[in-house]
């Protein structure tokens, strides 16, 4: 099994609106090391993240966090060991356009 460590995904998607973050392709597993929110406006924002198994539809039971505030011109990096399997996307939302998402961690081939 060979292992990559990478930026998985990184995007400041448009205010309210959904966006894939990073999606297991292939014949691939990953895990997510972690996750950063960086707010780049003077005012606060709120974020949602969510891991959708297999493409799922979202759901409730999905979120990891769900309006959580972040400061204006403040980061949070969240540490999490998020594992997954071919297909499992991570799905993230801002209140703010001026939100920027990375999410970092390894893909494994299997």
């Amino acid at each position: 099994m060979a292992m990559t460590y990478k930026i998985l995904g990184q995007k400041s998607p448009a205010a309210t609106t959904d966006f894939n973050l990073y999606t297991v392709s292939g014949s691939k597993q990953a895990i997510i090391n972690c996750i950063t929110v960086a707010n780049r406006d003077a005012n606060s924002a709120t974020y949602r993240i969510s891991v959708r198994p297999d493409g799922a539809t979202l759901t409730t039971d999905h979120y990891l966090a769900y309006d959580v505030q972040v400061g204006s011109n403040l980061s949070v990096a969240l540490n999490l060991g998020i594992t997954l399997d071919t297909n499992d996307v991570i799905t993230v939302q801002s209140s703010s356009g001026l939100v920027t998402f990375n999410a970092y961690g390894v893909e494994i081939d299997v």
